[in-house]
């Protein structure tokens, strides 16, 4: 697996001398399995990326939506490929309740938002609405996504391939206290305990004895904030001492967060983590 951090931010995209060396597009990492590209996300990472692919005229793509929150799906309108007549475009995403995957894109790329519809665009596009804990295979390469701590539908993704795993966890709170997507919350105490123990016995499946895990490290502890659906590092290196992984990849970086801090905080928690620890680095490449 050949492994490029596209964005690495959170919220919303950060263009200020504070984030220069981290980067500032929100979240997307470039996956290769052999021929086949797996991309996560498309915040605005995945701009650069689409121009990328054209020019090296790669025409199917698989694109694994952790969740529809904009700053993972704002940058598809702008993702080269989908002008593209011969290219062919597969978005998996965990279902939601009452909408279809093709609709809620659809929604973000009409008037008068875009001005060029999804209905409109060159290349084939298939929409495949997941279910939690479904498996499926893409070529040689098995996919799980698990449903998440989050607000609205948010699921994360376990990707195996030539005998390596690349867990992605986020956005989640994955010990928090609240139950925060659609649907979980239920008046009997002992009904929402066992959705949170799930929640979490879910995200353990992801990582388990990953040779990579990209977590959601978004809060420190004196900002957490338990309605938000963000975890802190600790709740990072927590999992992955749970789950046995082997390097933990600190991702969804606050916006706010200076070079600096990010230095500081990559420092602090490699010392108190029991397996390789690192600070996301848009433009990052590593292989597994």
């Amino acid at each position: 697996m050949e492994i490029t951090f596209r964005g690495v931010r959170g919220s919303y995209p950060v263009a200020a001398p504070h984030g220069v060396r981290y980067g500032g597009n929100t979240s997307c990492i470039e996956v290769w399995t052999g021929d086949t590209c797996l991309i996560i996300d498309a915040g605005t990472g995945i701009r650069t990326l689409g121009k990328e692919l054209i020019a090296r005229d790669q025409r199917d793509i698989h694109l694994l939506i952790s969740h529809t929150h904009w700053d993972h799906v704002q940058g598809f309108p702008h993702f080269a490929p989908q002008h593209d007549e011969n290219a062919h475009i597969r978005i998996y995403s965990l279902a939601h309740a009452d909408r279809a995957l093709a609709d809620i894109f659809r929604a973000q790329q009409q008037a008068p938002f875009y001005p060029v519809s999804i209905d409109d665009l060159e290349a084939r596009i298939d929409f495949i609405d997941l279910q939690d804990a479904q498996s499926f295979q893409i070529g040689e390469v098995h996919i799980t996504c698990h449903r998440l701590n989050h607000p609205s539908f948010t699921g994360g993704y376990c990707i195996e391939y030539g005998g390596k795993v690349l867990a992605y966890a986020s956005d989640a709170d994955i010990y928090g206290p609240n139950l925060l997507g659609d649907g979980m919350k239920n008046g009997a105490p002992e009904l929402e305990q066992v959705r949170r123990e799930h929640l979490q016995n879910s995200a353990r499946d992801l990582a388990h004895r990953a040779d990579l895990l990209i977590c959601d490290t978004f809060f420190l502890p004196g900002e957490y904030q338990p309605d938000w659906g963000h975890s802190r590092p600790e709740d990072g290196l927590r999992l992955a001492d749970e789950a046995q992984v082997q390097r933990l990849a600190l991702f969804h970086h606050e916006p706010h967060r200076s070079d600096e801090e990010m230095d500081a905080i990559e420092e602090r928690y490699r010392k108190e983590a029991l397996c390789d620890l690192f600070a996301s680095v848009e433009g990052m490449e590593l292989s597994l």
